[in-house]
């Protein structure tokens, strides 16, 4: 994996992908306009994209229909400097045709401790815990 840094002014930087893709990372003062997410605020988001990612893959494998599915992630982050993540957790709303709390359990379990890259790496010094809310079928 690669990627570039490019500084714009103030906190505002983008990264280039070696795939092609750009995102913008900005940390200003509170209340300050940035341009986008901070480091950690990104991390946090990586951790819940990465873990969602596996979800989805493994219920498709099954041959389950999400209909709704959104993670809320949480992180408390340490007082003294460097600043890192002392706790995680991630909350699971999902919901579909014919899914069940087991399965989605399971899957969430697979992922938390086989397959989320993100996740297992901050394991080592970050407690992570999640819970899983299954939704109502929509009618």
């Amino acid at each position: 994996m690669k990627t570039t840094i490019t500084y714009h002014s103030g906190m505002h930087f983008s990264g280039r992908t070696a795939s092609g893709h750009t995102l913008h990372m900005d940390s200003g003062h509170a209340g300050e306009p940035t341009q986008g997410p901070t480091p950690m605020e990104t991390v946090l988001q990586a951790a819940a994209v990465c873990s969602a990612m596996d979800i989805v893959a493994i219920l498709q494998k099954r041959r389950k229909e999400i209909v709704k599915f959104e993670l809320i992630s949480e992180a408390e982050r340490s007082e003294d400097h460097p600043k890192i993540f002392k706790t995680l957790k991630v909350t699971y709303r999902i919901g579909g045709a014919g899914i069940t709390l087991e399965e989605v359990q399971k899957a969430v379990q697979l992922s938390q401790e086989k397959y989320c890259s993100v996740i297992n790496m901050l394991k080592p010094t970050v407690q992570v815990d999640y819970q899983v809310e299954l939704l109502a079928e929509q009618a």
